[in-house]
C-alpha cells in the first residue's frame, strides 16, 4: 500500500510541477532521483515498454516515407533526454547524435550509450534557445520526440525551435516530431495549443507537412500509464488501444501526433 501511495504523490507532485518541465534543473532532478523508464517517460515500466515498441513502429514509418528509410542517414534526436530515442535510431542504422538542455540527462545518456558499446554521440543544448552547437545542414533528419511540447513555453517559442530544425536539416532531409499535442489542461504539457497551430508554426519556419498520425489512445494512456502492472495485461491492452486509432483517427483521442516535414525549398 505504502508503494502505491508514494506513486501516487510523485504523480501528482509532476502535474503540479508541470511548468517547470520546461526547466532544464527539472529534468537534471528528475534523472538523479529515479531509475529506469521513470527519468523521462512514464512512471510504470510496462507500460513505457510498449509505448516505445509503438513509438519506434511510428518513427520508423516515417522515415522510410519521408525518407526511404534512416540506414546511414545522420540523425538528430533533439531533447533527447536519457538517450533512449537515440539509441532506436541506432539500432535502426542511422549514425545518431542527441542533444538536450539537461546535463544529467546527457551525462546518462552517454553512460547508457557506453555500456551498450553503440556508437553516438551525446551533446547539450537547447533546443527553445537556440542556436544548437550544429552547423547548418548538418543532419537528414531531424527527430524530436516528447521534446517541444515542454520546452516551449508558447507558439513564438516553438516556431523558434522549428526554425532551428530546419537550419540544421539538409534540403533533402525531414524534420519528424511525435509530440503531446493539446490545447486541453488535462493532457496539455507546457505549450498547450491544438494540432493547426503546430502545422503553422511549421510552415511559418519554412517546413512543409507531409505525414501526420496520432499514438497512444488517451483512455488507456491515462489508465495504464502511472502505476507498474504486468506485461500480459499491458500490451494486449495498450494493442487495442492503438487499433481503434488507426480504425477512427482522432486528434482528441491520441495523446502524441507524429508530424512529419520537408523543408519547404525542397522543390
Amino acid at each position: 500500500m505504502s508503494v502505491i501511495i508514494d506513486r501516487v504523490r510523485e504523480v501528482v507532485r509532476d502535474r503540479q510541477q508541470r511548468q517547470r518541465m520546461a526547466e532544464s534543473n527539472y529534468w537534471n532532478d528528475r534523472v538523479r532521483s529515479r531509475s529506469g523508464h521513470a527519468r523521462s517517460v512514464w512512471h510504470a515500466e510496462s507500460f513505457s515498454d510498449a509505448w516505445n515498441r509503438r513509438q519506434v513502429h511510428l518513427l520508423q514509418d516515417a522515415f522510410d516515407e519521408l525518407l526511404g528509410g534512416p540506414r546511414e542517414l545522420d540523425a538528430l534526436d533533439v531533447g533527447c533526454g536519457t538517450g533512449r530515442i537515440t539509441l532506436e535510431l541506432h539500432s535502426m542504422g542511422a549514425k545518431a547524435v542527441g542533444v538536450d538542455f539537461s546535463d544529467a540527462a546527457v551525462e546518462a545518456a552517454a553512460e547508457e550509450a557506453k555500456s551498450t558499446g553503440a556508437d553516438v554521440r551525446y551533446v547539450v543544448g537547447d533546443i527553445a534557445q537556440p542556436p544548437l552547437p550544429f552547423e547548418d545542414d548538418s543532419f537528414d533528419a531531424v527527430v524530436a520526440v516528447g521534446c517541444l511540447a515542454v520546452a516551449c513555453r508558447g507558439i513564438d517559442a516553438l516556431e523558434t525551435s522549428m526554425r532551428e530544425m530546419k537550419r540544421i536539416v539538409r534540403p533533402r532531409g525531414a524534420v519528424i516530431l511525435l509530440e503531446p499535442i493539446h490545447a486541453s489542461r488535462l493532457l496539455g504539457r507546457v505549450l498547450k495549443a491544438p494540432v493547426h497551430e503546430w502545422i503553422a508554426a511549421g510552415e511559418h519556419a519554412g517546413l512543409r507537412l507531409v505525414k501526420q498520425q496520432g499514438m497512444g489512445f488517451v483512455p488507456v494512456r491515462l489508465a495504464l500509464s502511472s502505476f507498474d502492472l504486468p506485461p500480459w495485461f499491458v500490451r494486449p491492452v495498450f494493442d487495442i488501444g492503438e487499433t481503434t486509432l488507426e480504425r477512427v483517427p482522432s486528434p482528441r483521442l491520441a495523446d502524441y501526433t507524429l508530424l512529419g516535414f520537408h523543408r519547404a525549398d525542397r522543390g
